[in-house]
Formats: structure tokens, sequence, C-alpha cells
């Protein structure tokens, strides 16, 4: 299910408004005494206590050579889980750590002005080595062509060096756990932070570069309803994964079997997966089959959660977004995102 295990993400992720649909790694039986999901949002005092109980602290690394013991490494630090003992990298004395209760809660909610933080998922991957919370409202956002939308403030930061610290706002779509970048329907409201020496000051620099504004999702609304109004015929749906996934000649039968393979998960979703068959015959039937076969179906299910995650985070998803679109405005004549 995931690198952390189908037990670590039912207990180390907490997700806020959960009536009407529970998160795919839902599991009753793995939830414990406690449970991580809720009705309405995450409390700010589950989110320190359940998962943010801890540090990261920077540790002198001694090594022992054949004629003495304990010799110092110098400018090298192990970064530890302060509650565990895992140690996350090793790093140089001009390393920075992020703590998550001051990234990930206290700036984020000095960023949105608001200290009443509406938190819809909070969580830890790869044993602390990451982390993120989102921000966002209740209430759904529905488009004309009937798709349910969340917009959300994405906050993530690592111990690890995998991943800055970011600040993000994505949409979910909610009857797929899709998540779309602003910048496929807008500019791209992102900031990134380093772990380095002048990174804790820069406060006012993400406010800026975000310009947040928590009720615009009308571009993201635009953009999907601009995708359903496209038409595309079945002749046009096969040159477009004929251009996504071509069958090169002279491949391997093995390569051959791989890529029929998925051509044939992605007709499959494109005709009968209720994530994307209610938009059949149009530009966002199409861009749900790809982007639900990238997110729930490519890959292996052992690191899907983290490797979404990273994908989302570090622009990974836009780029193959935007691939889609590329291939669907091409054979349709439309301009979508471009």
């Amino acid at each position: 299910m995931s690198t952390e295990s189908a037990k670590w993400l039912n207990s180390k992720i907490l997700v806020g408004f959960t009536d009407n649909r529970k998160p795919w790694w839902y599991s009753e039986a793995l939830q414990g005494d406690e449970p991580t999901v809720y009705s309405g949002a995450v409390p700010l005092e589950d989110v320190i206590r359940r998962i943010f109980d801890w540090e990261a602290v920077r540790c002198a690394i001694k090594v022992d050579l054949p004629d003495r013991v304990g010799v110092l490494v110098p400018k090298k630090y192990a970064i530890v889980n302060s509650k565990t003992g895992h140690v996350f990298k090793i790093a140089s004395d001009n390393y920075v750590i992020h703590q998550y209760q001051d990234w990930l809660v206290k700036r984020v909610a000095t960023l949105l002005d608001n200290g009443n933080l509406q938190i819809g998922s909070a969580g830890l991957l790869r044993k602390g080595a990451g982390a993120f919370v989102s921000v966002e409202t209740p209430e759904n956002v529905k488009t004309r062509s009937g798709m349910e939308i969340k917009p959300k403030l994405l906050a993530a930061s690592s111990h690890d060096s995998k991943l800055a610290s970011t600040f993000k706002f994505v949409s979910t779509i909610v009857v797929c756990d899709n998540t779309l970048d602003y910048a496929l329907a807008e500019n791209s409201n992102s900031h990134r932070v380093r772990h380095t020496a002048n990174s804790l000051g820069r406060l006012e620099d993400v406010r800026r570069s975000l310009d947040i504004v928590i009720a615009g999702s009308e571009g993201m609304i635009d953009f999907l309803d601009s995708l359903s109004e496209i038409k595309v015929s079945e002749s046009q749906w096969q040159e477009i994964v004929d251009r996504l996934v071509p069958v090169p000649e002279l491949s391997r039968p093995q390569v051959v079997a791989r890529l029929e393979n998925k051509r044939l998960e992605l007709d499959n979703l494109w005709r009968n997966d209720p994530r994307c068959a209610p938009w059949h015959g149009s530009g966002l039937g199409v861009f749900q089959a790809f982007n639900t076969h990238n997110n729930h179906i490519a890959g292996q299910d052992s690191s899907r959660f983290d490797r979404n995650m990273r994908k989302t985070l570090s622009n990974a998803s836009l780029k193959a977004d935007r691939k889609i679109l590329g291939a669907l405005n091409a054979v349709t004549g439309g301009s979508v995102g471009s």
C-alpha cells in the first residue's frame, strides 16, 4: 500500500471532513483505539499531540578507529528523531532544521492571518522524514460539469532533504483524490524554502510569493469546465492514446505487452471507471483517465502515497498533466491550459 505500510497510514495520517468519503487507505481494523479520521476539521491539538510531538535534533557524529574510540567527525551531524532515535540524514554544519510544529503549523497560521486553522489533513511519511499539513474549507466546490473539488493550501517539509519546505495551492478532485496544481489554471501559487542559514527569516517572502486568496478557486473551476466542453470522439480518443502511449515498432515482446496493458487500463478508465466515465466523450474524461492512471495505477503500490505527494510538490505531476493537455489540444484543436 505504501512505504510506511497500511498500519502507518492508519495511525500517522490524520484526515478531516470524512463523513461522506474515507481516504483510500482507510481500514477500520487498523485504526487502533483513537481513530485518525474526523467528521469535521482535524483539531490542531491532535496534530501536535499525535504526530508532531517530537523534534528533529542535531547530534554529533563519532567514529571508532583501530587505536581509539569516539573520534568526533568535524562539521558533520546526524539529524535524528528525538522520540524514536531514527536517523534521517547526515548533514553539514550549515544545514538548518525546519521543525514541523514551526513550519507546518505556526507559519501556516501566520500566512493565513488566522490562528483558528481548519486542518483537512496532516501526516508523517518515511518514518517522520517527511510531513505535510493541508488547510482547507469544509465545503467542496462543484463545477458546472458536476465535478466536485476542494481547494487547499498544502504545506510540506522534510528532514532528509528530499523536499524543501514548500507552500502550495492545489485542488483535490473529490471523486478520486487526484491533486491538481493551480498552475494548470493560472500562475502558480507556490513557494519553496531550502534548509539554509537564511531560511528562517523568509516568511514575508513566502507571503508575497503566494499572494494568498483563499476564495480564489474560480480559475480551477473554469479550467475543468473548459475541459468538459471539449467533445472527444472515439477516433480522437484513440489518437490521444497513440500520442501518449505509443507502441514503437520492433519493441521487445515484454515492452509491447506492458504498453498494451497500459492502453487497456486507460481505455477501461475512460469507459467504465466511476472516477472518469461520467465525463466520457469530453476533454475532462480524457484528462481524468490519464491523471487517474498516473496517480492510482502506474507504479508500485508500496510507495504510492509518498510518491504522489512528492510528485505534487516537485511539479512532476504538473508536467505530466501538461503533457496530457498538449495531446488533447493537438488532437481536438483546443487550447485549454496553453
